[in-house]
This record gives C-alpha cells, sequence and structure tokens, in this order.
C-alpha cells in the first residue's frame, strides 16, 4: 500500500482571485526544493497539494520548512473502497500502536467526493467498527489516544499525524525586500521573519577590514546559508565599510559615531535596493534593546529614508528573539566571537536621545560622504547564497 504527502495551505485561503498565483508559487517552491532528492511527482487537489514518489520520508525535513504550508500528513493512498480504507486505517494502527499505548480511537472522515456511496458519518461507523472488535480498542469521540482521519477525494487517504508547517505565505509573493544583515542574533531572526511574509531577500553586510577578520564575513554568509533553506536563494552585498567608518571617527562626535555609522549603512542600503529593484529595507531593531534603538536614535537613522522600512522585532524581548534564532539555527553561529563593524566602533558613553538635527550638523563635517558612498557600492563583493 502506497504513502503520499497531503500538503495543506496556510493563509492562501484568503487571497481570493489571486489564490492561483499563491498556489503556483508554492507548489514551484515544493517542486524546486525537493528535485534535489529524488524523483517527485505534486498533484493538486483540490484545497491540497499531494506529492508522491520513492522515498517520501526524506523529503520531509524540506517540506516542514517550505513557507505557505500550513500543515503535511503522511497518507496511505487507496481505492475509494471500504475495504481497502479498512485495510489502509489498519496499517495505520498498526504502525502508531508499536510506539504508544493506545487504548481508545476515533474516526473522523471528510468526503470531498460527494459521489461516494457512503456519507461521512457511515464512514465512520464502518471504519470505526472494524478497527475496534480487530484491536480491542474502546471508541472515545471526546478524548481519543489516536485519531484516524479518512478523506474521500479523487482516491481515498487514511493518516493519523498531523504535522505543522512553517505557515506565512510562499517566498516572493510579497515582493523582494533588502536586510542589513549583521553576524548577531537579531537581523538574522529579522530575515527569517519577513521571508515568511512572502518576500525574496536580498541582504546587505557593512564590514570593515583589517578591523574585521574574513571569519566574520564568512559567519554572516553561513546565517544566510541557513535562512536560505526556508527563504531560497539570497542576493548577497558586502559593503567595505572601513573609510566611510575612518572618516566618521575622525571627523564627528565621538558619542555620535553609532547614529551616523547607521545613517551612512541606511543610505547604502536604499541605493542598493533601489539598484536591485527592491521595495523596503528590513531591520533587526527591538526599540530599546541598545542606544541606536531607542525612539530618538530610529528616528535620526531613518529620517533621510523613503523606502519602507520593516521592523518585525521592534517589539521583541530579547528572549523571544533568541527563542526564534535556536529553532531556525542561526543562533549558534549568531553567538560566535568574531566583532563586527558596528562593535568595534562603538563609542563608549553613545548618545541615547541623539537630536536630528545635531546629527546632520556633525555629519556634515564629512565633506566627500557622496564619493564615499559611491565607491563603496562600486566595489562591494555579491554572490548568491543558496
Amino acid at each position: 500500500m502506497k504513502k503520499e504527502i497531503l500538503i495543506k495551505f496556510g493563509e492562501i485561503f484568503l487571497k481570493g482571485e489571486n489564490k492561483e498565483k499563491f498556489e503556483k508559487a508554492l507548489f514551484d517552491d515544493i517542486s524546486q526544493k525537493i528535485s534535489k532528492f529524488g524523483i517527485f511527482n505534486i498533484k493538486k487537489m483540490g484545497s491540497v497539494f499531494a506529492v508522491s514518489g520513492e522515498n517520501i520520508g526524506k523529503i520531509l525535513d524540506v517540506i516542514k520548512k517550505i513557507f505557505g504550508i500550513a500543515s503535511f500528513s503522511v497518507a496511505y493512498k487507496t481505492d475509494k473502497n471500504i475495504d481497502e480504507i479498512k485495510k489502509a486505517a489498519e496499517e495505520e494502527i498498526s504502525e502508531k500502536i508499536q510506539t504508544k499505548n493506545i487504548k481508545s480511537f476515533k474516526i473522523e472522515a471528510r468526503r470531498s467526493d460527494k459521489s461516494f456511496y457512503l456519507n461521512s458519518l457511515e464512514i465512520c461507523t464502518e471504519v470505526g467498527a472494524f478497527i475496534s472488535e480487530k484491536f480491542n480498542l474502546k471508541v472515545d469521540v471526546h478524548n481519543p489516544d489516536l485519531i484516524i482521519k479518512i478523506e474521500i477525494r479523487n482516491c481515498a487517504y487514511v493518516y493519523s499525524e498531523k504535522i505543522e508547517g512553517m505557515g506565512g505565505l510562499p517566498v516572493g509573493t510579497s515582493g523582494l525586500g533588502t536586510v542589513m544583515i549583521s553576524g548577531g542574533i537579531d537581523s538574522p531572526v529579522a530575515t527569517f521573519m519577513m521571508a515568511k511574509r512572502g518576500l525574496k531577500i536580498n541582504a546587505v553586510h557593512f564590514s570593515t577590514p583589517p578591523y574585521t577578520s574574513e571569519r566574520s564575513v564568512d559567519k554572516v554568509k553561513r546565517i544566510l546559508k541557513k535562512i536560505s533553506e526556508y527563504s531560497n536563494s539570497i542576493r548577497f552585498f558586502n559593503i567595505n565599510f572601513s573609510d566611510i567608518q575612518k572618516e566618521i571617527k575622525k571627523k564627528c562626535a565621538e558619542n555620535l559615531v553609532t547614529i551616523i555609522s547607521r545613517r551612512f549603512m541606511s543610505n547604502i542600503a536604499q541605493k542598493i535596493a533601489i539598484l536591485e529593484k527592491s521595495g523596503c529595507l528590513i531591520t533587526g531593531e527591538s526599540l530599546g534593546q541598545v542606544a541606536s534603538q531607542t525612539v530618538s536614535a530610529i528616528n535620526c537613522t531613518a529620517h533621510d529614508i523613503f523606502l519602507p522600512v520593516f521592523r518585525p522585532l521592534i517589539g521583541f524581548d530579547k528572549s523571544e528573539i533568541i527563542e526564534i534564532a535556536k529553532r531556525i539555527g542561526t543562533f549558534e553561529i549568531s553567538i560566535e566571537d568574531f566583532e563586527d563593524c558596528c562593535s568595534l566602533f562603538s563609542p563608549k558613553r553613545p548618545k541615547i536621545k541623539p537630536i536630528l538635527r545635531f546629527v546632520e550638523n556633525d555629519e556634515l563635517k564629512i565633506k566627500n560622504s557622496d564619493e564615499l558612498i559611491e565607491n563603496a557600492i562600486k566595489n562591494c563583493e555579491i554572490c548568491e547564497i543558496n
């Protein structure tokens, strides 16, 4: 008896006339990701996809990481014949009873094909009576140890386990976003969260050789590699920020160095986003977490930015961010001890409530700012991470 993976959609149901576009994006994403593991067939049946092929067990971990999937199940596939359905239910319980202490069960049936000669209640009654007698199990409709689900479509599917998917929207359906990525904990989580909302991701990183090593850039690439397991390929821009950082350090007030640096970074990220036709910037800012993330500081940093800036972590505690970082696999890489340019040049006493006009006046001391920004963009490293 063959098994298939039944994949159920998330928010795609809410997309009305655009639903087909989202379904195609999800179909293409699933196809591309599982193709690396063998030959599989995907077919759409109403509100679900069914994946068949040899050794489907090896693609379960891949499917868990695909945005747009609400849940999925490994199901026995049978003909629309009540005796075959009973056999499938018997196989399913036989599997589960080996590892679980099952004393009661419940049958849930859904008949999408209304031409099937038994209705949902009749299917439950027939299969329930068979299983109860076969395994000497009690039927418990309120608190069963195991629920056997039966779906009648163009064939019949029988399963008991629903595996939670990632949810969200298929990658690319919300457009392209540009994240300002560091090697820390926060910005990778912000990247993941916006990819989950359907954004394809470009990433801009700022390094300061020789003050930071090549290993710090490699660390960021490894973080993005981990995120690409969910988001697909990420276009990576590594900006050499050394000349700009030295000018800021030399000419600007020490307590404004971080704010002015971040203003330059935002400016550069916006210019790259425009060149790449990206519709927004993404940051890992969390309100009040550090001096550059107070209301006043965020206002100064983003004052001249006209693209929308998404800050998905703005109301999160650090513990909440760390929990997500651990779940998606970036935390252990993020805590590796390599300096980034922000921490390396941070002043001892940064301005917590900077005033915009003072920041702008201090920034004017850097007379060749346009040239510095142009050179940084022209000489950046670009690569695809997947």
